[in-house]
């Protein structure tokens, strides 16, 4: 609930408006979940609030930590869906990877959760509610934000923009913009819904293929954009925000790895500004599903000479490390399983 949601709260139980900004500071600023902890409210409203309400009605049910320190949570919702959270730790850096969905029905054939299809959306408070589920969990401030857990985040935008904008306020949890980012298999309404909104948090796109067949069958409800449409408003989106796009492209051996992939990727980006990260595959388990594609990872030379065109056509590109592997929590393995691993 925004400080609005929260006046019609207090004023329900017969208190004074102005309560609602205190409690709303309580929740979000401070990240109290102890109605009676909340001590500038007045008794009567703290025991009214205890008996009518709850702050975090999810719950951590089962957690797995990885070697390198990546932490997955298993977050049971109040309906008894299930969705996954990662925590990645890197250096003084702390970045959690939420969920928008439970489960997702853009079918993305690399992905564990595409398998899953969409049981539903999460609401703003569910989202929300990771986040301050991963601190209270571990005892450690996040740094940095990504929507690139479970589903498609821009199919969900009415919840996911309430959510970046209690995140984002600096009266609210008081998370940089620019440290929050929305990962999307190219939703084009959504990108243009951010454009027009005035989000100003980092876009990532996974464009995963340099032509519209590959992205087809990689992806085939987010296929029905077109490339050029799609670089076209994640280029329109930076510059009204000031921050470059990020494009995601996951290497696949012998299906968009080659020499020709990463000209025409040269290509489809001229003018855009941007940041190219390029994804190692995470190989996953599904299990009885006829239209799982068995994928293999990049040899290391092949993606180096892929990355090397790119550089040479003066485009920013790094290859990002898989994190969290080993308890199925790397990009792509999150499946909401009632067992981590």
């Amino acid at each position: 609930m925004n400080e609005n949601d929260l006046s019609q709260v207090v004023e329900s139980l017969g208190e004074s408006k102005f309560r609602a900004r205190q409690l709303y500071r309580w929740i979000y600023n401070r990240r109290e979940t102890d109605f009676s902890e909340m001590t500038d409210l007045s008794l009567s409203l703290r025991h009214k609030l205890a008996e009518s309400a709850l702050v975090l009605p999810s719950k951590v049910v089962e957690k797995a930590e990885g070697f390198d320190g990546s932490i997955k949570l298993l977050i049971e919702l109040e309906d008894g869906e299930h969705v996954e959270s990662v925590l990645i730790p890197e250096g003084e850096r702390l970045t959690v990877c939420l969920s928008s969905q439970a489960g997702c029905n853009v079918g993305c054939t690399f992905c564990a959760t595409g398998y899953l299809g969409l049981k539903r959306n999460l609401t703003a408070g569910e989202i929300v509610g990771q986040l301050m589920l991963i601190e209270k969990e571990t005892s450690r401030d996040v740094t940095n934000i990504v929507m690139m857990g479970m589903g498609e985040p821009l199919l969900n935008r009415r919840e996911l923009f309430k959510a970046v904008r209690l995140i984002t306020d600096p009266n609210g949890l008081a998370m940089s913009r620019r440290r929050f980012t929305i990962s999307t298999v190219g939703w084009l309404p959504g990108i243009k819904a951010m454009t027009k909104e005035g989000l100003r948090v980092k876009l990532a796109i996974s464009l995963n293929g340099s032509t519209e067949q590959q992205r087809k069958q990689l992806m085939p409800l987010a296929s029905k954009y077109p490339l050029e449409q799609l670089i076209r408003a994640g280029g329109k989106y930076a510059r009204q925000a000031g921050i470059r796009v990020q494009i995601g492209y996951l290497l696949l051996r012998d299906f968009n790895d080659s020499v020709e992939d990463a000209n025409r990727l040269v290509k489809l980006l001229s003018g855009t500004p941007c940041k190219i990260n390029i994804m190692e595959y995470n190989p996953m388990s599904v299990a009885n599903s006829s239209t799982y594609i068995s994928f293999q990872r990049t040899a290391s030379q092949h993606a180096e000479r892929f990355m090397e065109v790119l550089r040479k056509a003066n485009l920013t590109v790094t290859m990002r490390t898989s994190r969290g592997s080993d308890i199925n929590g790397a990009c792509g393995q999150l499946a909401g399983k009632s067992k981590l691993v």
